[in-house]
């Protein structure tokens, strides 16, 4: 039986787990240093996954508050509504229930889209990656800007065992599932060169991309937490 690959993001256990880091890991360098480059900080912005707050809590602590945080799950939203309440009164009212796929706001309505931490890497299939990148290109602005990341599998922490991975039966190449502190977690590992085009098939030219490592040295509990990943800058066409 195919099993459920959206399951790990409504439990419970897992949305506490980002919740901690939320709060103790907080906003990398790396994503810090694109942010500042890529956004605004009066532009309208929209997260996307956001699971229990971690980046938009540390976007908003940098001043960028026209933000909207979202996440399909309304575990992980009720938690980021608890994060984010936690640090302002304010906050909470600024996350919603939202699916990356089938985004609930209208035509170019946002500056900037950010995707972090694998967000876009853990949906269900490459099927639904495309519909929340051609979702992303929609709700922007004409030359807005979308920042992501993504596991990059030939560079990445594990590039040794996906040199050698065979995708078990129902997977694509780059697909698997892992363990997790919780429960095993579906996740997809791209190379730089299919998410590029995977970017340009949706409108959205890529102008930056980067390992973590070659941005900024994010400190050890940021590296325990994401290891080495890779950040995307890409703009509406």
């Amino acid at each position: 039986m195919e099993r459920d690959r959206r399951a790990h993001w409504l439990e419970p256990a897992t949305a506490l787990h980002y919740a901690r880091a939320a709060v103790r890991v907080g906003l990398w360098e790396s994503e810090r240093l694109l942010v500042e480059r890529h956004f605004r900080r009066n532009g309208r912005l929209l997260e996307v996954g956001a699971g229990a707050g971690r980046a938009g809590l540390g976007l908003l602590k940098l001043g960028f508050t026209q933000l909207t945080v979202t996440d399909f799950s309304p575990t992980m939203v009720e938690m980021a509504r608890g994060v984010l309440g936690e640090a302002n009164p304010e906050w909470d009212r600024k996350v919603e229930r939202a699916d990356m796929t089938a985004l609930p706001y209208p035509d170019a309505s946002f500056d900037g889209v950010l995707a972090a931490f694998n967000a876009l890497m853990c949906l269900r299939n490459r099927t639904d990656c495309a519909l929340a990148l051609s979702e992303i290109r929609r709700v922007l602005l004409p030359g807005g800007r979308l920042i992501f990341s993504a596991n990059d599998r030939e560079r990445g922490d594990h590039r040794a065992e996906w040199a050698k991975h065979s995708p078990e039966d129902g997977l694509e190449a780059g697909e698997r599932w892992h363990d997790s502190p919780t429960s095993p977690v579906f996740m997809r590992s791209c190379t730089e060169a299919e998410m590029r085009a995977e970017l340009e098939i949706a409108g959205l030219r890529l102008i930056e991309s980067a390992l973590t490592t070659e941005l900024a040295e994010d400190g050890p509990m940021a590296r325990e937490f994401a290891g080495i990943t890779r950040l995307y800058v890409a703009q509406k066409a």
